[in-house]
């Protein structure tokens, strides 16, 4: 499972957040004291497994609501095997800091008079503020009549929270995830057997991605990429650098890949800037503007090369988590090669820890090697 969620954390963090997801542990989850009876309904939920329900209430972020963060505990719930999920778009507010047991509580009474169509209701909250970032997570379930389930804080002093590299939304949903499965009865092989549904139709549509019959054929067209190997002629366009056109940066790329042995790569001869948006939360509908963009400007302007390569950069010189490389390579047709994300979810970025355009490169070229070799 740590490996399906590690997974399924970097597609949904490219797709909502740009942070990065945590390691899976299989210890039995710990929670606050158990009665008699909360622990026979706890057995329950857990005897359901797959075929439980549950509603995702939203997940209350630095104490504000945000439903984007409840569709991706949804999503990552469901790689995990929960086939029945819904999200909540009623808000549970309690007051901030709440003890345990009351918050557990006030969440029983908040079904009661909100009543939900699955057995069971999550409440969790991410908490924290800008200045000390995200510092403690607290998550409820209550079945269909209000009563407590199954409840758990990590705070700073536990294991799971110290091991996170980042604490950031996605870490936090992971991290949830990672608590709850065993409770909700789900495990490697409940992940192995899941299958996409109403989570991943719904994530997908807000995501940008374009249809199936569109990105079919990109593994058939990479594999042709490599199989030309260093006799393909490559195009590199001027990277667009926080918005903005890097005329340097094309010699510069078009250098290192033909070092690297990838290719026979030269500079453009143009220096278009694509007018895709940077500025969407969702990373993944950045990336495809991109690629639907440069896939225009390819048609409308052909390239005497076998491939052309069109770059986009953000980085932050302090911290290297907030930024991301994306790069689009297509076809002398203009079709589709490569569409290739990467942020600090990714083993690849985190080793490059880009802060400057010069390691974006490198990461670009470590990335494009992975591809043709």
């Amino acid at each position: 499972m740590e490996r399906s969620l590690k997974r399924a954390g970097g597609i949904f963090l490219a797709c909502i957040l740009g942070v990065s997801p945590c390691g899976f542990s299989q210890e039995t989850t710990k929670t606050s004291s158990t009665s008699g009876e909360q622990q026979k309904r706890l057995e329950l939920m857990t005897s359901r497994g797959p075929e439980g329900s549950l509603t995702v209430l939203p997940v209350v972020l630095a104490g504000q609501p945000f439903d984007r963060v409840s569709e991706v505990v949804g999503v990552l719930l469901e790689q995990q095997g929960l086939k029945n999920i819904e999200l909540s778009a009623t808000p549970f507010t309690p007051s901030i800091g709440i003890e345990m047991a009351r918050l557990a509580d006030s969440l029983g009474e908040f079904v009661k008079k909100n009543p939900v169509t699955t057995e069971y209701a999550l409440y969790a909250e991410f908490n924290g503020n800008r200045e000390i970032g995200l510092v403690e997570l607290r998550a409820v379930i209550v079945d269909k009549a209000g009563r407590v389930v199954w409840m758990d804080r990590q705070g700073s002093q536990d294991d799971a929270m110290q091991q996170l590299e980042a604490k950031e939304p996605m870490t936090f949903s992971v991290l949830l995830v990672q608590r709850l499965c065993p409770a909700l009865g789900l495990n490697e092989e409940t992940a192995k057997a899941a299958k996409p549904g109403a989570m991943a139709r719904r994530m997908e549509e807000r995501s940008g991605l374009p249809p199936e019959s569109e990105r079919a054929q990109l593994p058939e067209r990479q594999k042709r990429l490599k199989e030309s190997g260093k006799s393909a002629k490559l195009v590199i366009f001027p990277v667009r650098v926080g918005g903005a056109v890097n005329a340097a940066s094309a010699v510069e790329l078009a250098t290192m890949i033909s070092n690297a042995g990838l290719s026979s790569s030269v500079p453009a001869a143009q220096s278009p800037l694509l007018k895709a948006s940077q500025a969407d939360p969702n990373e993944l509908k950045v990336l495809w503007a991109l690629a639907r963009d440069f896939k225009e400007y390819c048609r409308k302007n052909p390239t005497d090369a076998d491939y052309v390569l069109y770059a986009d950069y953000v980085f932050n010189p302090e911290q290297w988590q907030q930024g991301f490389v994306h790069f689009v390579v297509c076809d002398r047709s203009g079709e589709w090669v490569i569409v290739d994300l990467q942020n600090s979810h990714h083993p690849e970025y985190q080793s490059v820890k880009p802060t400057s355009r010069d390691d974006c490169n490198r990461l670009l070229v470590k990335r494009l090697q992975e591809y043709l070799q």
